[in-house]
């Protein structure tokens, strides 16, 4: 899936809505009404795939703090996500409700500048801004500053007819021409790699993300200035009835999904029934050619040669550098960066994996900010009757565990793990998944930890017999 299909799926259920709106009581003006319908939905998908798992955005926002250099936000960067997650899904459906247009609207138009600068950031910052860029975006600036005084000397038509001109004008100068940049985009140069707008459910590629919120900014700044002619839905107290109960339900909902359970629907790679080594598999190598720069000793001429011009170098050119060229970027692997290590830092991450008979492994990304009495009171007891009954059972965490090892008495094997993978595996801190040669059989949020007993009836005997 694409930004374009979900725009497609998106657009349809749009339509679909006001085309039951003008059946039943037609709209005072149809264009608004769709972009009503059409915001609002977006809104409330975006929302909802968020919702699922408020944890993901949270790990994001966390990301964003860190390369915004604002680490003082990070304690509060997952009631900040399921603020903004609640908050996406209320005003999807305030919008299409028509729910106090003029504040609505605006609360939209301040949410999408908002993701837009998350995803500009993640986008702009693969890149090398030139002397270029700062004279378009000073010229930027200048336009939007004239459209503000046009007007309020002409009127609003004329203020907003020439900020569609800037946009336009900065969309053909970036896109098309590359005006603004000097140096080829990088994904290595980004600080945030995924701007997370849809959580896990679709991974967009960070221009996608970028220009479909700067579109979404034109559309809503259009309803913003138009809100007078939002139609509302039904009387206004069925509309705050709606609004305030799916703003209940919608904290509710993103609270069961990372404090009382795992995400109810889960994207990730390591969902139950999955096979992590399939998962770690290449599925299309990545095809390369390399252009090398020389230099000219006498003329002091650069010149790029491709691998199969090398041979035609003579004695008067030196080596400068060489740059890599994708011609075919191939299909990655889903699971890139999970490694395992040992006490020794020796990797045993396929022995781990491959072993053909179940195992349990206790996932805890930072046991500093475990729940210690699931230790205590759950998790010993299932590793002493393991390690009776031959079932393999450890711990995986991105910390030095001797010292917490030592102070839970916690007789089993830790192992050492990047964070970012564990944080992926589990939402619950710490909590166990049930392995058996690589597949995922079962994940437990640490509420609801099994007995040893119920593992036992469930898997182990089977396998007995």
């Amino acid at each position: 899936m694409t930004v374009y299909t979900i725009f497609l799926y998106v657009g349809i259920a749009g339509l679909l809505l006001t085309a039951l709106r003008f059946f039943f009581a037609k709209p005072a003006n149809v264009l608004i009404n769709f972009l009503q319908n059409f915001i609002g939905s977006l809104f409330i998908f975006s929302g909802f795939v968020k919702a699922i798992d408020p944890l993901g955005t949270s790990y994001k926002m966390h990301e964003y703090f860190e390369a915004m250099h604002m680490e003082f936000m990070n304690p509060l960067s997952t009631p900040f996500s399921v603020f903004m997650i609640v908050l996406e899904l209320a005003l999807g459906l305030a919008i299409i409700l028509g729910w106090r247009p003029k504040l609505t609207a605006v609360l939209l138009l301040l949410m999408t500048l908002f993701f837009t600068l998350l995803t500009g950031f993640t986008y702009l910052s693969g890149y090398s801004p030139t002397l270029t860029f700062w004279g378009l975006f000073f010229l930027a600036v200048f336009g939007f500053a004239v459209a503000g005084i046009a007007e309020r000397a002409f009127g609003r038509n004329a203020g907003l007819g020439l900020g569609v001109l800037a946009l336009v004008l900065i969309f053909i100068s970036v896109k098309f021409t590359h005006l603004s940049f000097a140096a080829n985009f990088s994904e290595t140069k980004m600080k945030v790699t995924d701007c997370g707008c849809f959580g896990d459910f679709i991974k967009l590629k960070p221009w996608e993300t970028f220009w479909k919120d700067v579109f979404l900014d034109v559309l809503i700044v259009f309803l913003t200035i138009n809100y007078k002619k939002i139609s509302p839905l039904f009387t206004e107290l069925p509309r705050a009835i709606l609004v305030y109960g799916v703003t209940t339900v919608s904290l509710i909902f993103c609270l069961y999904n990372f404090m009382w359970n795992e995400p109810v629907i889960d994207f990730r790679p390591y969902k139950i029934g999955s096979d992590i080594n399939e998962m770690r598999k290449v599925l299309k190598p990545e095809v390369k050619d390399y252009v090398f720069i020389y230099k000219n000793k006498k003329s002091g001429e650069e010149k790029e040669f491709k691998t199969a011009e090398l041979s035609a170098i003579t004695e008067d050119w030196e080596y400068k550098d060489r740059k890599d060229i994708v011609i075919d970027p191939g299909i990655p692997a889903k699971i890139t960066n999970l490694y395992v290590f040992d006490q020794e830092h020796v990797d045993i991450t396929d022995s781990l994996l491959n072993n053909p008979d179940y195992s349990l492994a206790v996932i805890s990304y930072k046991l500093s900010k475990a729940c210690d009495c699931c230790f205590k009171e759950h998790l010993n007891d299932i590793a002493a009757k393991c390690d009776k009954a031959g079932i393999q059972f450890y711990a995986i965490t991105s910390e030095d565990p001797e010292e917490f090892r030592h102070k839970h008495q916690c007789a089993f094997p830790f192992y050492m793990a990047d964070e970012t993978p564990l944080k992926t595996i589990m939402r619950s801190n710490p909590g166990l998944v049930l392995l058996k040669k690589g597949v995922v059989v079962n994940k437990w949020h640490r509420k609801h930890f099994p007995t040893f007993e119920e593992l036992e009836k469930t898997y182990f005997s089977a396998t007995k017999h």
